[in-house]
């Protein structure tokens, strides 16, 4: 069982309660890649220019990644929305949730670390004309801006689902890729913050474990998540030797 597979399964929980029959909306990766043109590392999308804002610091805010060993637990190139799609709701500030899960191989106790912190930064790094981010990761926000061009051009969560993907598929023991937007209600992306604490607390352990080899377990913050999560301990094993 690998040390996130519990998160995913809350995800899936929360996906079949939200929306028992279909989401909203769900498209599918095809692979092909982005066309949405690049804006150059540029984007400032002032208020005035805004078409639509996600995240806002004023709203109930999401972002989390989650990856597993186990390809059956990822529905790659899935792309959900529960709640309204960009072109449904100009001219409004909504709030936001975007869970990227992906299935992985090639992760042990050596470098799953290391690849954390690297997808981490990955699902940050999206570069589209006519969309702005700011993230605060060690709190799992983030707020992002549409301008009304890139809204009338076609900008949807399809796009920006789409460009996520390339970006995590780019990485050779990245396999498949799967995201849930959430844009429902303040309830909806709140009742996903006790899953998001969970798995960064599972995190945090592991971060812990990478820092300090040495660690005395006996008297560590993170003994009770360790032998709660199936392989933390073994990981720690693993790396003492």
């Amino acid at each position: 069982m690998g040390i996130l597979d519990a998160a995913i399964g809350q995800i899936r929980n929360y996906m079949s309660r939200r929306r028992p029959g279909k989401p909203d909306k769900l498209f599918l990766y095809d692979g092909k890649g982005c066309s949405w043109p690049v804006g150059g590392k540029k984007n400032i999308v002032l208020g005035q220019d805004t078409g639509i804002e996600l995240g806002n610091p004023r709203q109930e805010s999401l972002s989390l990644m989650l990856w597993a060993d186990e390809h059956s637990h990822i529905h790659d190139g899935r792309i959900t929305v529960i709640g309204p799609d960009l072109p449904d709701s100009r001219g409004k500030s909504l709030p936001f949730a975007k869970i990227v899960m992906v299935a992985v191989h090639g992760f042990n106790e050596e470098n799953t670390c290391d690849r954390w912190q690297e997808m981490d930064l990955l699902r940050f790094d999206i570069d589209l004309a006519g969309y702005m981010m700011r993230a605060v990761s060690q709190y799992q926000r983030e707020w992002s801006r549409v301008s009304s061009d890139a809204l009338e051009k076609g900008f949807s969560f399809s796009v920006l689902g789409s460009a996520l993907m390339d970006r995590m598929k780019a990485k050779e023991y990245i396999d498949g890729v799967e995201i849930l937007f959430v844009t429902e209600s303040p309830e909806a992306v709140r009742e996903l913050r006790e899953v998001a604490n969970g798995a960064m607390a599972i995190i945090g352990a592991l971060n812990r474990m990478n820092e300090e080899i040495e660690a005395d377990c006996p008297t560590c913050d993170y003994r009770a998540i360790c032998d709660a999560v199936d392989g933390l301990r073994e990981m720690h094993a693993a790396r003492s030797r």
